[in-house]
């Protein structure tokens, strides 16, 4: 199944430096944490689930993150590209999920 990961759409927005990002998690480890616990790790979106929400992927396994239009800022990104995002834990109606705040293509995770 072919899909696109590329928004081209606005410039992303601040918020806050990489120090409010400090706790460096897996997805198993973000998944124990509680709701608005501010994260960031590092691995690859696999696919588009619906509007604004995806699916990411490290080696502990997968979680939905969603990721504004604007937080895109034009980046070309694929399912093999490996990333760093930074947001915070959302618990919502039973699901666990990232809200995206920084996204960034990884210049020392290596692609699949």
């Amino acid at each position: 199944m072919a899909f696109s990961l590329v928004a081209d759409m606005g410039y992303a927005e601040h918020f806050g430096s990489v120090e409010d990002y400090s706790q460096q998690v897996t997805v198993a480890g973000a998944k124990q944490l509680s709701d608005d616990a501010r994260v960031s790790l590092e691995g690859f979106i696999t696919g588009h689930l619906r509007g604004d929400h995806y699916l990411f992927r490290d080696d502990s396994g997968e979680i939905g993150i969603e990721i504004e239009p604007d937080i895109w800022d034009r980046k070309q990104i694929g399912p093999d590209t490996g990333v760093r995002i930074d947001g915070e834990l959302e618990h919502e109606s039973g699901f666990i999920y990232i809200e995206v705040h920084r996204l960034e293509i990884s210049e020392t995770f290596p692609g699949r």
